[in-house]
């Protein structure tokens, strides 16, 4: 008999646990990656998007980044008295240089950019036609290069998918490199945005965007970097205003001390 209850027990539980569209989705890397915490402003001199993949649900992904959403600037000019053939031999080499160190990290495949008409509104992103699922307990790599000393660095971070779960194709707009982090207060009783670093971050007053379309049932995963560990702390991620579930995390208390600012949201 008591076999018999924790076998319902246990049936039970598994039943309860929510199954979502990310559990059938193997994210695969290196099984020898050697990993590190990211330390507290680590990621103010380091290249490459958090994002892992944009398309159809598919059971297997390997894991690559984005190098950066936005195509890549033009090349320098021509030094003083180079000929037009020496310029392309050069610029095509430091290409394949910049490709070969760079393929066992990121992707070399763009994104199909699209361009805003000035005052054109943004897409509503939001829970109505966005489904996050965040798998905090899941590490995996994500990678980043120093733009001074161009070496890789490999970070533990958690997968975060989102679905879209409209009927409608949305407009993803190119500076959505990453997900937002929230962490609960429990003295002010809301979550507030929570970064690994305190360095101000700039940005621009412009009337138009550049944005990426993704179709009824594609998704995006993207990776965040786990935070120093501490006291388990509730939070959230958000992307625009589409948010998920609360899951609980380790954080290091000397980060939540050392923000630079505290900007509050409700949910």
């Amino acid at each position: 008999m008591k076999t018999f209850y924790l076998i319902f027990v246990s049936l039970f539980i598994i039943s309860c646990q929510e199954k979502t569209f990310a559990d059938d989705i193997t994210l695969a890397y290196p099984k020898n990656t050697k990993m590190k915490i990211q330390e507290f402003n680590e990621d103010g001199n380091l290249g490459g998007d958090n994002l892992i993949y944009v398309g159809k649900i598919i059971p297997k992904i390997n894991i690559q980044y984005y190098d950066s959403i936005l195509p890549k600037p033009p090349p320098p000019p021509k030094k003083n008295n180079e000929i037009d053939k020496s310029f392309n031999e050069r610029i095509k080499k430091e290409i394949d240089s910049i490709n070969l160190s760079q393929k066992p990290y990121f992707k070399r495949n763009l994104l199909k950019i699209h361009f805003s008409k000035e005052n054109e509104p943004y897409d509503s992103l939001t829970n109505k036609n966005l489904q996050i699922i965040v798998k905090q307990k899941d590490t995996i790599p994500i990678y980043k290069q120093d733009y001074i000393t161009h070496q890789f660095k490999t970070f533990k971070a958690f997968p975060v998918f989102i679905k879209n779960i409209s009927n409608k194709t949305l407009k993803i707009p190119t500076e959505s490199k990453g997900v937002a982090f929230y962490a609960y207060d429990n003295e002010r009783k809301n979550f507030y945005y929570l970064r690994n670093s305190n360095y101000m971050i700039c940005g621009t007053g412009i009337n138009f965007y550049n944005y990426f379309e993704l179709k009824p049932n594609e998704i995006l995963v993207y990776a965040y970097p786990y935070f120093k560990k501490g006291k388990v702390h509730k939070a959230k991620v958000k992307f625009h205003d589409a948010s998920s579930k609360e899951f609980d995390i380790s954080i290091d208390d000397k980060i939540i001390e050392d923000q630079r600012n505290r900007y509050i949201m409700d949910f």
